[in-house]
């Protein structure tokens, strides 16, 4: 592997785990005041919805860690997936309000998720154009 593939991966894995340190709290935060009640939103259904899109994550990032393609298709739909659902659910609440929730910090994770989550994506598209295609 050369140092351009090797960067555009590292890249990647730490642009991932950030997205996860946005997306932890803030789906935290969702729970705590009661976001899928007043969205009529049953629990459940959103736990293992989150779970699922955590656990693929990690996949990405494990087949990643193995040098295949997969893994950074894998990020680049998170990438994408994770930024869109921030945004339709709370840049409404943000731009409408003077106060959201807990205030800057809870601006903060979203903004990061939509930033991160960008990031990612174009991440993706850089090192599956440095990362030659394999033959299975």
């Amino acid at each position: 592997m050369d140092n351009k593939m090797l960067r555009c991966k590292n890249i990647v894995v730490v642009l991932s785990l950030l997205l996860m340190l946005m997306v932890i709290p803030h789906i935290l935060e969702d729970f705590a005041v009661g976001e899928p009640a007043k969205n009529d939103v049953p629990v459940l259904l959103l736990q293992v919805v989150v779970a699922c899109l955590i656990a693929v994550q990690a996949l990405g990032l494990y087949y990643l860690g193995g040098n295949h393609r997969r893994g950074y298709f894998i990020q680049m739909g998170l990438g994408l997936i994770w930024p869109l659902l921030a945004g339709i659910a709370q840049l409404p609440a943000i731009l409408s309000t003077h106060t959201y929730r807990s205030g800057f910090i809870s601006v903060f994770f979203v903004i990061g998720i939509i930033v991160m989550g960008v990031l990612l994506f174009l991440a993706c598209l850089r090192g599956l154009r440095v990362t030659p295609k394999q033959k299975n």
